[in-house]
């Protein structure tokens, strides 16, 4: 297309112009010829009746018929069509007609077009929203409205009004779920059209009969788990219809039904439906709410008291780390745990983060209408500076490097039986040197290494389904340490492919927390038998990366540097907006080159070819 077309086109060529008739008025659409074709049809401009007085439709419309004659004037132009001024016309009131036999259609037999059919579909759905924003903001207000309500509708009858009894508040959450469900089948009601009224009407009844467990036309029912004042029975309808419970009968039921272990299996279940958090996320809330179920016991989620939220904090300080998994620890109960008093409990920052978690999944059971006071896990949180045994992860110092990398770095690694030996050999080197995360290192593939403008490069990115990255800064291109290709980094990725392997570390298996058990454990364990890890000294394999930063403060490298290296986003509007990572020979110029350590790397060089050729 020409330039004189692409401009026309950007240009506005077709106006709305309203046509009074007496009483009535509708709209016409006016639309501007090229100059091109101006001749071709002997004249300017031409209008098209669009047979209807609503601007919003006829403002729809006459932007399709843009678009339409937008192609027919590029195929006359072109030579492709031979089409005549009247002829064009045809073309554009046909798909006119269309639309008002569309809109007829569409009528709901009072009057009402589509159009305002979805201006009342817009009125309803921006109704529901504010309620269910009010339920999140201001559920208390909510529910105090829907208690007015309700006891004037009972009292008039002759219901006893007991507030605080289960009956209440379940019919409570019953109306508010029917307040939900109505503005749902409003919906359906209006956008269905005066034929499928019926069954829409059909759909709110057996959706009623799902939710609330009653024969919505069944005139014997009265109002559910509301008793008489002259009574101590309870009309109490059950799904198939069973007879009617008695007072005790129905508490029994409902607390059953309101246990805590059942909340929180509907939290995972909703959670996990709605995909708001990572299936390893899941499974850590579920460990977690699990635990709190452990300390506190299971029972009606009504009878929980601030007297359990304080149970919890105070439990949670005194259980060990890893508790699951510690040889000392996995064989006893969590009760029995807790009256060991254990020296090494948790840390703060872990004890919080188990709160927060149940608090979390308390305030789903609040919006919900199950629990209708407020969280007891609110404020229970730890100060920081009340656990003694709060320790912050540090790097290793210079002494435990070398005794980490020494000769006995290789007898560890490369000549134990371990099938994952060559990991452990090349994944504490690749840390050191170039601050990757345990996961980012572990999940590498062969095709993640190769050369860029001349310089070896590490590609970490989350390309696959097996690769996860821990934040979208994460991402990013590193050069390739010469530490690493001195070692022989190089012969070991050329050996691997040729031996067909895909993943650098093919050895480790995919698991709940990506590639990384094997390693970790590894490294841990290593630690342990040098005697560097400890109860008072946190150190484990993200030290390695705390190292690498450390180092290139020391060299005063600048933070914009290290940030792009190591996979933090970057401060300040011209480079987290306006900038792009840098080159991977910027970053082998300020950050690789000035990454050195006080240790002896040849007393760790090998043979590739004659270990694994």
């Amino acid at each position: 297309m020409g330039y004189f077309w692409g401009t026309f086109f950007m240009q506005k060529t077709s106006y709305l112009v309203k046509k009074t008739d007496r009483n009535y008025f509708s709209y016409q659409s006016k639309f501007n010829i090229p100059v091109p074709l101006q001749n071709h049809f002997g004249r300017k401009s031409f209008k098209i009746s669009l047979k209807s007085g609503n601007y919003n439709e006829c403002r729809s419309l006459s932007n399709r018929l843009h678009k339409l004659l937008k192609v027919i004037f590029q195929e006359i132009e072109m030579g492709n069509k031979k089409l005549t001024f009247e002829e064009v016309k045809s073309i554009l009131k046909i798909e006119v007609d269309k639309s008002v036999l569309h809109i007829k259609h569409t009528e709901t037999g009072t009057g009402t077009t589509e159009s305002q059919v979805l201006h009342s579909l817009q009125h309803i759905t921006e109704e529901e929203t504010r309620f269910k924003r009010s339920l999140e903001d201001e559920r208390k207000k909510i529910e105090d409205k829907v208690d007015r309500e309700m006891s004037k509708i009972l009292q008039s009858n002759g219901f006893k009004i007991d507030k605080k009894s289960l009956e209440f508040k379940t019919l409570r959450k019953q109306v508010i779920e029917l307040k939900l469900l109505r503005y749902k089948h409003k919906k359906d009601f209006i956008s269905g059209g005066v034929f499928n009224n019926e069954i829409s009407l059909n759909g709110f009844i057996e959706e009623c009969n799902r939710t609330f467990n009653l024969d919505f036309l069944d005139e014997k029912v009265k109002e559910p788990y509301i008793s008489k004042s002259n009574s101590t029975e309870v009309k109490y309808n059950k799904v198939n219809s069973s007879p009617v419970a008695t007072k005790d009968e129905v508490f029994e039921e409902e607390e059953e039904t309101f246990l805590i272990s059942k909340m929180i299996d509907d939290y995972i279940e909703s959670t996990k439906r709605q995909k708001e958090l990572r299936e390893k996320t899941l499974i850590e809330y579920r460990n977690t709410l699990d635990l709190m179920v452990e300390i506190i016991g299971d029972f009606p989620i009504n009878q929980l008291s601030q007297k359990h939220g304080r149970l919890l904090s105070a439990s949670l300080e005194k259980l060990p780390p890893r508790r699951k998994t510690d040889g000392r620890y996995n064989q006893k109960s969590v009760k029995q745990l807790i009256k060991m008093e254990v020296d090494n409990p948790m840390d703060t920052r872990t004890v919080n983060k188990l709160i927060q978690r149940c608090s979390t999944w308390l305030n789903w059971v609040i919006r919900n209408g199950y629990y209708n006071d407020r969280n007891i896990f609110h404020g229970k949180s730890i100060p920081s500076n009340k656990g003694k045994n709060t320790i912050t992860r540090q790097p290793f110092t210079d002494k435990q490097l070398k005794l980490i990398f020494n000769k006995g770095y290789l007898q560890r690694t490369l000549n134990s039986t371990s099938h994952c030996k060559f990991v452990f050999y090349w994944i504490g080197i690749l840390g050191l040197h170039h601050g990757t995360r345990l996961q980012e290192t572990s999940q590498l593939y062969i095709s993640d290494i190769y050369p860029l403008n001349k310089i070896w490069v590490i590609d970490i990115n989350d390309n696959t389904k097996d690769k996860k990255l821990k934040t979208p800064n994460s991402k990013r291109i590193i050069p390739l340490h010469q530490t690493l290709i001195d070692l022989g980094f190089l012969d070991y990725l050329h050996i691997l492919e040729q031996n067909g392997k895909e993943r650098l570390f093919h050895e480790l298996t995919l698991g709940r927390d990506g590639y990384t058990k094997n390693p970790s454990r590894f490294f841990n364990d290593y630690l342990r038998e040098l005697g560097i890890k400890s109860a008072t000294e946190k150190y484990d394999f993200h030290s390695l990366r705390h190292n690498c930063n450390n180092e290139l403060i020391q060299k005063d490298v600048g933070v914009e540097y290290r940030n792009d290296y190591l996979g933090w986003g970057q401060t300040g509007m011209s480079k987290s907006v306006y900038g792009k990572p840098f080159e991977p020979s910027i970053l082998q110029k300020h950050c690789s080159n000035n990454i050195s350590y006080p240790i002896n790397w040849k007393n760790l060089k090998v043979d590739w070819k004659l270990i694994i050729g």
